[in-house]
């Protein structure tokens, strides 16, 4: 049964495998490597996006040939096979299949459930206890949880007495009540639970990152929105009676004040106000959700209208006038899309797209930790007679194989690497130890090959992969046989130049030679001094040489620039050379300057005179002296009834 099971199983990939090939045909060879019509019509059509005039599809596949045949000259050079080359494309290959590495149905669900959760309100009781503490393991503190809240479940404690117990001990005097859960604004595994408790039921135990967690909750009610207000406060917190009585007289007189027309609530909240924090802004809180403001406070400030001043409300700091000036309601889903995403991509949440698709490429791919494996590594940790050195030495040179992907094993040697230190020598805690990192080991190897497999299988990957791979190919063996070749070929330059020098002319002479600049007069009298005496030696150099020669002499003092220019091309030359006038430049460093061995010349005398064009010009001879050899080197085959199929 398992042999047809096989079988079938072979048939459907076999079938897969054609019909993909069919609908992605080879549209040519290039020196024996295919070029799927998928792959030229990608760059076909993004070619044509980017031109101002399209080219036909006979123009474009003649300069895909040549493109396809520099790629393929760089890979008969090894390039592809550099260390360079690798640490560039492998990174790229692996941020491009990240977005490949997550379950978008997982996100999209994860980013309308925090939607759901912004819509609604929960008041929720909590009972808060340490996760571990040095008397009491992890597992032992939740055994205590789970024990308290099987008490609450069970009837035979109250919520509110067995809060007495909870390590946050405001909520804990008031039975635990806690408040409103805001969304966004505690963590997510403690979010939730709150959301996922039913009105009045009590949630499993959760881990929260900062304690355990039982809850309970006791309201739900729609998300208002948002209200902002501005207000004015006298402080009662921290006075005597009698303080808090003239508070009330002032606060009263405030009220009367600011309620008459014309008078303006932020002036008044300056001059009066005792809240430190807005005073200065004239008393403005900006915008905020139910549940952020204390009770009296945030219950009023929902209910006014907007426009309204509240008579005085009383809270625990003291007494406020409000003033509601704006109300909104919860933001659509689209328009607080960022801000759901900020969230979770910001806590665990933003991890469980990507493990999803893990754990179903795990399913595909095989992935599986031994139990065997690990039975056998018991047993060799056992003769060794525990977790030791020696034990330690063994297993980084076992072949028992640990995990396997798609039928391959891999050995316990293989992940030893990753196992980490402990001083523990016991046995089971090495196991477990063995059978996380084998378990990590084996997911990383099952995302390694399902990447190597997306070339394959994600024809829309395949096509930017190949474009970037062939990309940097492109540039370093162009810049290798042509860029490079060209700039640092002054023969051949000078050869270009002589024989086509009726195609570099200029309509105006130009000025040719040196200038010299010096940092003051006498410093220029003596760099003038110097170059004088190269004339009168009859010295030759290049420029290069004269340039370490002043910076020899004169250091940061003087400096040497070869000047080519036409008349309106450089004030200074147009002051030296063409009868200009003197530049008025107070800021310029470079006061004093002279030219040296200049000449007006009335056309170029060599391939340095017009060496921007000479160099452009000779590359494109070079590359197609280039490609014309690439074409007689690699064959090239092309079939025309594919061709035909390009959209």
């Amino acid at each position: 049964m398992k042999k047809l099971h096989l079988s079938a199983a072979i048939a459907v990939t076999a079938i897969a495998v054609t019909a993909a090939a069919a609908s992605d045909p080879v549209l040519m060879t290039i020196n024996k490597m295919p070029v799927h019509l998928s792959e030229f019509e990608y760059l076909y059509h993004k070619n044509n996006s980017q031109q101002l005039q399209p080219q036909t599809l006979d123009e474009y596949v003649d300069m895909f040939v040549n493109y396809k045949l520099k790629v393929a000259a760089a890979v008969a050079a090894g390039m592809d096979t550099t260390a360079s080359f690798r640490n560039e494309f492998e990174g790229y290959a692996a941020e491009l299949a990240q977005s490949r590495m997550v379950d978008s149905t997982v996100y999209d669900s994860l980013l309308h459930e925090a939607y759901a959760h912004a819509c609604e309100l929960r008041y929720v009781s909590h009972i808060m206890l340490p996760p571990s503490d040095a008397s009491n393991s992890s597992e032992a503190a939740m055994a205590h949880a789970d024990s308290i809240r099987n008490a609450i479940v069970s009837g035979a404690t109250t919520f509110e007495d067995a809060a007495a117990v909870s390590i946050d001990r405001g909520s804990a005097s008031r039975g635990g009540r806690m408040g409103w859960v805001l969304p966004g604004r505690y963590p997510w595994p403690f979010e939730k639970a709150s959301y996922d408790t039913p009105l009045g039921g009590i949630s499993p135990v959760i881990n929260s990152g900062f304690g355990l967690h039982i809850i309970r909750v006791d309201e739900i009610k729609p998300n208002p929105g948002e209200v902002e207000s501005e207000h004015i406060l006298k402080l009662t917190q921290g006075k005597t009676p009698e303080e808090a009585a003239h508070a009330r007289v002032a606060i009263d007189s405030i009220y009367n004040v600011v309620t008459q027309p014309g008078v303006d609530f932020e002036d008044v909240a300056r001059r009066e106000s005792e809240d430190p924090g807005s005073a200065k802004q004239g008393g403005k809180l900006g915008w905020y959700s139910s549940g952020m403001m204390v009770a009296p406070f945030d219950s009023a400030s929902f209910a006014m209208q907007v426009g309204e001043i509240s008579r005085p409300v009383a809270t625990s700091y003291g007494y406020h006038i409000i003033h509601k000036t704006g109300a909104r309601p919860v933001a659509s889903f689209e328009d607080m899309r960022q801000s759901l995403e900020q969230q979770i991509n910001g806590d665990e949440r933003g991890q469980l797209p990507a493990q999803r698709r893990l754990d179903t490429l795990v399913k595909q791919y095989k992935g599986l930790v031994s139990e065997e494996g690990l039975a056998k590594t018991r047993r060799l940790l056992e003769d060794c007679g525990g977790y030791d050195s020696t034990a330690v030495a063994a297993l980084k040179a076992s072949t028992i194989p640990i995990y396997t992907v798609n039928g391959k094993q891999y050995t316990v040697a293989s992940v030893m690497p990753a196992m980490p230190v402990t001083a523990s020598k016991d046995i089971d805690n090495a196991i477990n130890m063995l059978r996380n990192t084998a378990t990590r080991a084996m997911r990383d190897k099952v995302a390694e090959t399902y990447r190597k497999d997306l070339i394959n299988i994600d024809p829309d990957y395949r096509n930017i992969y190949n474009e970037y791979r062939d990309g940097i190919l492109l540039y370093n063996i162009s810049n290798q046989e042509v860029w490079e070749r060209a700039a640092k070929d002054t023969t051949g330059l000078e050869k270009y130049f002589a024989e086509h020098r009726a195609d570099y002319t200029w309509k105006a002479p130009k000025f040719k030679g040196y200038v010299i600049f010096a940092a003051s007069d006498s410093v220029q009298t003596l760099v003038k001094a110097f170059t004088d005496s190269l004339d009168r030696a009859g010295a030759k150099f290049t420029r290069e040489q004269l340039v370490k020669m002043i910076d020899k002499r004169f250091g940061r003092d003087a400096k040497v620039e070869r000047v080519l220019a036409a008349k309106g091309d450089n004030a200074i030359t147009d002051y030296l050379a063409f009868d200009g006038p003197k530049p008025e430049n107070q800021k310029m460093r470079w006061q004093s300057y002279y030219a040296y061995r200049g000449r007006i010349i009335d056309q170029p005398e060599d391939a340095f005179d017009v060496r921007g064009q000479v160099t452009t010009d000779y590359q494109s001879l070079l590359e197609k002296q280039w490609v014309k050899e690439l074409r007689k080197r690699f064959p090239v085959k092309i079939n025309r009834k594919v061709l035909a199929k390009v959209k």
